[in-house]
């Protein structure tokens, strides 16, 4: 999960593959269309789709936490700038990981009131 956002961050796309699984299912709070990344064709969609919309992005990780169920939960903050009004927002949110041979594979991002 940090190695995914590391890569939104420094815009690697190929670095972001690698940390990918093939099948991979991704649903970003940011996304464009508000439509779930599928596979590695998905993600190169969601790096075109951040890049139309916004003129800068980077992702703070806060935390990392393995869960009992064996999924991994990331809580982070995500800056970015809209290429258009030029406005800098910031979302604080988690997202909670199932993995499979060690890549990521699905994600569900949940709201918790304690991120405030």
């Amino acid at each position: 999960m940090v190695g995914f956002a590391d890569a939104i961050t420094s815009g690697d796309l190929e670095k972001a593959l690698e940390v990918c699984h093939p099948e991979i299912e991704f649903l970003s709070v940011l996304a464009v269309t508000g439509d779930r990344y599928v596979g590695h064709d998905g993600i190169r969609q969601y790096f075109a789709d951040f890049a139309s919309a916004w003129s800068e992005w980077r992702v703070e990780v806060h935390g990392v936490e393995a869960l009992e169920d064996g999924r991994v939960e990331i809580v982070m903050t995500m800056h970015f700038r809209g290429k258009e009004s030029g406005a800098m927002l910031s979302e604080r949110t988690a997202h909670v990981w199932t993995l499979r041979d060690g890549r990521l594979l699905r994600n569900e991002p949940v709201r918790r009131p304690d991120l405030g």
